[in-house]
């Protein structure tokens, strides 16, 4: 989750759909897209010893550089297209120096050891324009790589000011490698405009649209890409209250959808819960289910933490799972409250036959206020098998088998 405030959303390993959460959209309210370097936790005690422990790792530190010493965000992983055995990492991260801003970068590892990965010294390789609707901040959205065009397409959310409030585009071809080739003077952005905008008219009521959860199915009847955008908005519903949706034909020209049988009248896929924050999210598709990891932060932020919604169909069918089932205390072994007390922008791999989430983590701040939080890029074995719904897929998360 960012500060103030995932055939593939941001990546198709091993036959998932997948998409990909920094900072909080919550802002403006209380943001996380700026966050002070607050490293202070309350005590906590240490995590349990022995070999029944959760496999979780640090993969990219604050410490490492100043571009990304207060927050690493938004892991998008996507396998690489031109080197088998290799996964490529973009991800958003913010300065300590000037929280209000932020950039993207990116990393690279072997699919045999997804817990080391190898930082591009010539970091970050997209940041905001110097003139235009993302001048001021940007977060990390989604990458999808497009074998037709040999690119891949960028989604980020931009804003003049520090909340990101629209959705644009960037592509960058892929080139001979499918990495080296990603850089500042190769990304370009579509157009001068967003390609998704809030909309401020009957029904939507939108002062703000943002993280933007993309994904595309081959239509067989059509013969056509079916492109689909799970978004965060901000308006008359309140600050992240839930999700929408927004489809098109070609990943450029977006169509919002009104959910009508939304008994609330504010028009999400699915009930969300009162007074939480609905930020950063990834889509993905794993056998005939398509899901939804998102930051949610309950009580208005309280404590943020991974959630779930599932579906068998795109568009609609869309059901919440208990706000419980991925909370991070019951990382058995892992969960230490000068960790993991918060954690956001959670996104679903698989990564040769294992399921991996990986996740941005704070400890708990002193002032239990998630926005001076130090947050570090986390990859947590997924090795628990749970049900979801009657007709869904089972789903694999951290915890033991």
């Amino acid at each position: 989750m960012q500060y103030p405030y995932w055939l593939v959303m941001c990546v198709v390993i091993a036959g998932a759909l997948a998409v990909w959460p920094g900072g909080s959209d919550a802002d403006a309210v209380s943001e996380k897209d700026s966050v002070t370097r607050g490293d202070t936790a309350v005590n906590s005690p240490p995590p349990p010893t022995g070999n029944h422990a959760i496999r979780g790792e640090i993969v990219l530190a604050r410490a490492d550089h100043d571009w990304m010493s207060q927050q690493i965000e938004e892991p998008c992983i996507l396998p690489n297209p031109k080197v088998p055995g290799r996964l490529i990492m973009f991800y958003g991260a913010v300065p300590a120096s000037n929280r209000n801003t932020a950039a993207i970068g990116k990393a690279w590892a072997d699919t045999q050891d997804p817990f080391q990965w190898r930082q591009d010294e010539n970091n970050p390789i997209f940041t905001p324009s110097k003139a235009g609707w993302d001048s001021g901040s940007i977060r990390l959205d989604t990458v999808l790589y497009i074998p037709e065009e040999d690119a891949y397409y960028i989604y980020y959310s931009g804003t003049t000011g520090t909340v990101q409030d629209r959705i644009g585009l960037a592509i960058c071809p892929a080139g001979n490698d499918g990495y080296s080739d990603i850089t500042p003077a190769n990304i370009s952005r579509h157009g001068s405009a967003p390609v998704l905008a809030p909309e401020a008219a009957v029904p939507y009521y939108e002062d703000m649209a943002s993280q933007a959860a993309v994904m595309r199915e081959w239509n067989t009847n059509a013969q056509r890409w079916d492109w689909y955008m799970y978004y965060s908005y901000r308006g008359k519903d309140g600050v992240l209250p839930g999700i929408r949706l927004a489809t098109s034909q070609d990943g450029k020209t977006w169509t919002r959808h009104y959910n009508q049988d939304d008994p609330r009248g504010m028009g999400q896929i699915f009930e969300s819960t009162p007074d939480a924050y609905y930020e950063w999210h990834q889509v993905l598709k794993v056998d005939n289910t398509y899901v939804l990891c998102i930051e949610v932060g309950v009580e208005r932020g309280a404590r943020w933490r991974p959630g779930l919604a599932v579906s068998t169909d795109p568009i609609k069918g869309w059901t919440q799972l208990n706000l419980e089932t991925m909370l991070q205390t019951q990382w058995h072994g892992l969960y230490d409250d000068r960790t993991l007390y918060h954690v956001a922008t959670p996104a679903f791999y698989l990564i040769g036959e294992k399921w991996y989430l990986f996740v941005q983590a704070c400890g708990r701040p002193a002032n239990d206020n998630y926005i001076d939080g130090g947050w570090e890029m986390w990859a947590i074995a997924c090795d628990k098998r749970i049900p979801t719904l009657p007709g869904c897929a089972d789903l694999h998360i951290p915890g033991l088998p």
